[in-house]
């Protein structure tokens, strides 16, 4: 049954946007290789919405508990400064990770998500991004990886073993539609997916991984916008 349920939040993760799109392609508002950016960020939010409910819906099923049982409470203080080191944990080991695989590779790779960040230019563009980037995103993909995935790993593996995994996922899934990206996108971001992991399980806590996700985020669309950084 979780297998099912993964199969049917990996079909609600891209058919929405898909159909999205299509429709957009056969209204002839844009051609399949000139989407608007925009378009882009809207199919990505109008994926993350069905399949935020869906999960919602699946996870205390499966898991027969409540979600207030898998970390949906209100946090304390304790919790968001947890989520807050995490941020500052899982920057310094994803910077270091991508430098590092960067000269192993002699590849400088651009995640999909940041090369779609860089070409937002008005004003409207930006601050719709920095909604789904900043909380849209987390909030969902810290509902999938962690509150499900990670605690499914956790039902036949001890923690550490479970955070690889989920993080490994993490990864991937941030580097699909492109291989040649896994060593230099796909690992820095899932030894991320791991720091991710070890947050909610310290604090136990949804709320905590998801103020580290959005922090690590934040850090991102700021440096980009604001420091032209690449």
């Amino acid at each position: 049954m979780t297998a099912l349920a993964a199969c049917g939040a990996l079909f609600l993760a891209y058919a929405p946007g898909i159909v999205y799109l299509g429709a957009g392609i056969r209204r002839g508002a844009y051609t399949a290789g000139h989407v608007p950016p925009m378009q882009f960020l809207i199919a990505q939010a109008v994926c993350y919405v069905p399949l935020a409910l869906y999960l919602l819906l699946a996870i205390p099923a499966l898991a027969r508990v409540p979600l207030a049982k898998l970390g949906f409470r209100a946090p304390a203080r304790r919790e968001i400064l947890g989520g807050l080191g995490g941020a500052a944990v899982m920057w310094l080991i994803v910077a270091v990770s991508s430098a590092l695989l960067a000269g192993l590779t002699h590849r400088h790779d651009t995640e999909p998500a940041v090369a779609l960040l860089q070409q937002m230019k008005t004003p409207l563009q930006k601050v719709v991004f920095a909604a789904v980037a900043v909380v849209l995103a987390p909030m969902v993909e810290e509902l999938g990886f962690r509150v499900f995935i990670f605690n499914a790993f956790t039902r036949y593996v001890d923690m550490w073993p479970a955070a690889l995994l989920s993080g490994l996922a993490f990864g991937l899934v941030h580097a699909l539609g492109n291989p040649g990206q896994i060593p230099t996108v796909a690992i820095p971001l899932g030894l991320g997916g791991v720091v991710l992991a070890y947050v909610y399980a310290a604090n136990r806590c949804y709320w905590s991984s998801v103020i580290t996700h959005g922090t690590f985020n934040a850090v991102s669309v700021i440096a980009i916008f604001f420091f032209h950084a690449t």
